[in-house]
């Protein structure tokens, strides 16, 4: 008999446990992947976040996300705090641009009573006024703390630039009159069954299981809405520039993007494979010249960058695909260097990719999307996005088999029609005087020369 470590990709992946998907009648979909461990992840992912967000209510997503740890109408702080540790379980929550994720990591015998909480905390917070002003302190100190959190500051503005900050609104830039009616309005506007998935996997996660929970514990969801429909405004990325110049920070942090494609887009992976090309570099690697990629030996050296990550973000109708820098930012040539070799390697992949740098691409791309899901945690998160963004949940066979027909033509193919010769939008912060104009940016985007 074959070893593990003979065996394929595909052959290793075909063998992953079923995962199986049902929907209630009211349009809560259910998502289950049973996997014989001892352990369990269980939650609901919710379409919603601060996208949907208005200028009144700025702030009220993240807001309501986490009063769902003080307590329910029937499980004080102390209580719900206390019955979660008696089982060894821990309730975890984030909220992000356009989605929202309430989900329980504990013992596979304790699956039934983890529903049991995790569908008391979404449907019956209680949003007292003395919560709500305590939750406000909190928050309101974390907002301070993010002021001085320059990549996140960058990022959002980053945002901004391309698509408007109606369409994304700042994570935690808190209003100060968001209030109980504010939160309930939220609730009930936004928690609507055709918008949610359990995802759960692990042991004691069968499909059948899970629907049976579902059912008992959400079934009775309504998707009459008291209000106008939360709706996302169509996107409509801009060319754009943004700087906050203060030379009281000590460099540049910058980022520049074009738009990229949405969760379920045909061009997704591919994009994924060119942005795990270009990768990540910090002055700490100690690589410069003889660093493995070819581009970090070119602008590593000499030019006064200090950090690089490209990054290809995904949402369910479009995405960023762009880098992230740290410089010094105080000389122009410089500056102007470091943007140069992005767009070069933008370029290179676009027109003169070689098949041995497609296949180490390739190969990090699996590393990177297999190692991503090892844990039950991030496999729920994995599946309940498949499922919320496109409608189905590809099994990790089909997703290998796509990565595996990305040659270096598809790559090219793809780069071009995504990346080469469009608008990009440009975020500086900090020491940008030396920053490249968008004007010259836009510019090279369309040059050939390499």
């Amino acid at each position: 008999m074959r070893n593990v470590a003979s065996l394929s990709v595909k052959e290793v992946l075909a063998n992953q446990p079923t995962v199986e998907v049902s929907t209630l009648k009211n349009g809560f979909r259910v998502v289950a992947e049973e996997n014989g461990r001892p352990t369990a992840t269980v939650g609901v992912w919710i379409e919603t976040g601060s996208r949907y967000e208005t200028e009144t209510n700025n702030g009220v997503a993240h807001f309501l996300e986490r009063l769902m740890h003080k307590g329910t109408e029937k499980r004080t702080s102390s209580a719900l705090e206390s019955e979660l540790e008696k089982i060894g379980a821990r309730l975890k929550s984030y909220t992000s641009r356009d989605r929202t994720a309430v989900y329980i990591q504990s013992s596979s015998q304790d699956v039934d009573k983890v529903v049991d909480i995790l569908a008391d905390v979404l449907r019956n917070s209680k949003l007292d006024s003395s919560a709500i002003e305590a939750e406000r302190k909190v928050l309101l100190s974390e907002l301070d703390e993010y002021e001085d959190n320059l990549q996140k500051m960058t990022m959002d503005n980053l945002h901004k630039a391309a698509v408007g900050f109606q369409y994304f609104p700042n994570l935690i830039h808190l209003s100060f009159e968001i209030t109980a009616q504010h939160l309930k309005e939220w609730q009930e506007d936004n928690y609507r069954p055709v918008r949610m998935v359990l995802s759960a996997v692990g042991g004691g996660c069968s499909g059948s299981k899970m629907q049976g929970l579902a059912e008992k514990y959400f079934d009775d969801l309504s998707n009459e809405y008291p209000r106008k429909v939360p709706e996302a405004k169509g996107i409509r990325f801009t060319g754009s520039e943004y700087r906050y110049r203060n030379d009281y920070i000590p460099h540049m942090y910058a980022a520049v993007a074009v738009e990229g494609v949405g969760y379920g887009h045909k061009d997704a992976l591919a994009l994924q494979m060119a942005n795990q090309f270009i990768g990540q570099w910090d002055v700490t690697h100690a690589t410069t010249l003889t660093a493995p990629s070819r581009w970090i030996q070119k602008i590593s050296h000499n030019y006064g960058l200090h950090y690089l990550e490209h990054f290809n973000l995904h949402y369910k109708d479009t995405g960023l695909f762009g880098v992230y820098f740290v410089s010094d930012g105080d000389h122009l040539d410089n500056s102007h260097t470091i943007m140069r070799a992005i767009q070069h390697e933008w370029k290179h992949l676009a027109g003169a990719v070689s098949e041995e740098e497609t296949t180490l691409a390739r190969n990090q791309l699996r590393t990177a999307l297999y190692g991503s899901l090892e844990t039950n945690s991030e496999k729920a998160e994995h599946n309940a996005l498949e499922l919320l963004y496109t409608g189905n949940v590809r099994s990790l066979a089909d997703i290998e088999e796509e990565i595996s027909r990305i040659d270096r033509n598809r790559l090219k193919e793809v780069v071009f029609n995504q990346v080469y010769d469009r608008d990009t939008a440009n975020v500086g912060v900090g020491l940008t005087e030396a920053y490249m104009s968008y004007p010259q940016t836009r510019a090279a985007m369309s040059w050939w020369r390499l």
